[in-house]
């Protein structure tokens, strides 16, 4: 049983790291992480190495086992690295002018080109997550023949705020359609397109250097503070307790002899 129970978490944890990596976001983001978090754990190898293998007593994970030196290596990678991956998932999500060109230097042999814009509209994403987004209708020409395609969400922008009002999911459509016409009378926009097989292609709107509201992290960033701001709360209190805790003293062990028992023999 417990073998059936450790392969059903390994497997529940390989299909949400391949959810996150190859689906979820460009997987080409993972290599980069990957190298970057390889390259930071040798520099800080040594630090590393002291943490895990300081501390007073045996340390122990979640499940009870005992964290040996080489396992306590691999945990401190794992956190590494997933640390730089969502570092790297954010700056480029927060950077159009980076992710475009990010594309270009990976994608050398694919045409950029400017299509024209048929016709975009915005509108309004009312799930769990709330976003305003733009389709986008475009037509463009490839090998001597004529394209005419749909994007879906093209673009979307966040609310920092949790929106209560239906006058604020106007505001965010509007102020989204605003910008996108901006972009397309600027000429900012560029379509990639693959010479062998014009049905692949990518399409970016903007050309900003920064833009937060675009990013899914503009939407969770006021739920993160209040998750970062619990978090800290609750360690103050369990560090403040701890440290209480250390400072009584040791409990005595009282031991009782027999003082009848060796005078009678």
């Amino acid at each position: 049983m417990k073998s059936i129970g450790k392969f059903l978490q390994w497997s529940v944890a390989a299909a949400l790291i391949f959810v996150i990596v190859f689906w979820g976001n460009n997987y080409r983001y993972f290599i980069y992480a990957l190298v970057c978090s390889s390259l930071f754990y040798l520099l800080l190898q040594k630090l590393i190495l002291s943490k895990v293998a300081s501390g007073d007593g045996v340390r122990f994970d979640v499940n009870g086992k005992r964290i040996t030196m080489q396992r306590g290596k691999c945990i401190a990678f794992v956190v590494l690295l997933a640390a730089v991956y969502v570092l790297t998932i954010s700056i480029f999500s927060v950077s159009p002018s980076l992710e475009r060109k990010e594309f270009a230097l990976t994608h050398p042999s694919w045409v950029a080109t400017k299509p024209f814009i048929i016709n975009f509209e915005t509108k309004i994403h009312r799930g769990k997550t709330k976003y305003a987004y733009v389709d986008i209708e475009y037509r463009f020409a490839a090998n001597g023949q004529l394209y005419s395609r749909k994007l879906d969400k093209a673009e979307k922008h966040y609310a920092f705020l949790p929106i209560m009002s239906q006058r604020r999911f106007e505001g965010m459509r509007v102020e989204l359609f605003d910008r996108t016409n901006r972009k397309i009378a600027d000429k900012e926009y560029v379509l990639f397109y693959n010479p062998q097989n014009p049905e692949r292609r990518m399409f970016f709107v903007a050309d900003d250097s920064f833009y937060l509201q675009r990013s899914w992290l503009y939407d969770i960033l006021f739920v993160y503070s209040l998750l970062f701001l619990i978090i800290i709360i609750i360690t103050l209190l369990f560090r403040k307790d701890y440290n209480m805790r250390k400072k009584k003293p040791n409990s005595t062990i009282h031991y009782y002899r027999r003082t009848d028992y060796y005078g009678n023999r």
